[in-house]
C-alpha cells in the first residue's frame, strides 16, 4: 500500500463547531455534498435534554477532501451561525466567535497584556463596538500581538482609524489599518 495510506483515521476526521441547533446530520450532509462526499457524519447530543450541542464530527475520505471542505465552508454562514470546521485533532479556538461587520479593523503591535476585553474597551470611544478580539496562538496560548476591531459604522471604524493609529496602548504604540475581512 502507498505510504499515505497508512495515516490514522483522525487526519481524516473534521471537527465541525458553531452549528445551528436545529442542524442535523442530513442537512449537514448536505452542505458537505457540495464540495466532497462524507464517509460519517456525527451531530452530538446533549445526554440529558437530547438538544444538539452544536458541533459535529466528520469523517471524510482523503485529506484533500477535508482541505476541500475546510477551505470552502470554515467561516461560513449556516443557519444565521458562522460556522467553524477544522481537522478534529488540531487545538479548538478557546476563544468564542465574535459578531463581525463589514467596519473592520486590524490592530497590530498590541502588548502582549492586551486582552479582547481591553481592546474593546479601547475602541468604544469612537463608536459601537460589534467584536473585540484579540489572536492567541493554539499552541502556547500566548497573544500573537494583534487582533481585529469590528464597528456598526463606517463612520466610527474611520475615526477610530485616525485617532488610534500610533496611540499607546498598554506601553505599545499600536498599528491600525483596515482589515481585509473574508466578506466579499
Amino acid at each position: 500500500a502507498p505510504a499515505e495510506e497508512d495515516v490514522s483515521d483522525a487526519s481524516t476526521k473534521l471537527y465541525f463547531g458553531n452549528l445551528p441547533y436545529n442542524c442535523d446530520s442530513a442537512q449537514l450532509a448536505g452542505i458537505i455534498q457540495d464540495y466532497a462526499s462524507p464517509e460519517l457524519i456525527e451531530v452530538l447530543y446533549d445526554r440529558n435534554t437530547g438538544r444538539s450541542r452544536g458541533f459535529a464530527f466528520v469523517t471524510m475520505s482523503s485529506v484533500e477532501e477535508c482541505n476541500t471542505v475546510i477551505q470552502n465552508l470554515d467561516g461560513s454562514e449556516f443557519g444565521g451561525r458562522i460556522m467553524r470546521v477544522n481537522f478534529s485533532n488540531q487545538p479548538k479556538p478557546k476563544e468564542p466567535l465574535y459578531p463581525e461587520t463589514d467596519y473592520k479593523l486590524f490592530v497590530g503591535n498590541l502588548s502582549w497584556s492586551v486582552t479582547s476585553e481591553s481592546l474593546r474597551e479601547a475602541f468604544q470611544q469612537y463608536g459601537t463596538v460589534v467584536g473585540a478580539r484579540v489572536l492567541y496562538d493554539g499552541e502556547t496560548g500566548r497573544s500573537r500581538g494583534y487582533g481585529f476591531v469590528s464597528y456598526d459604522t463606517k463612520t466610527a471604524m474611520e475615526a477610530a482609524l485616525k485617532t488610534l493609529d500610533g496611540a499607546e496602548l498598554e506601553g505599545r504604540a499600536i498599528r491600525i489599518s483596515l482589515a481585509q475581512g473574508k466578506k466579499q
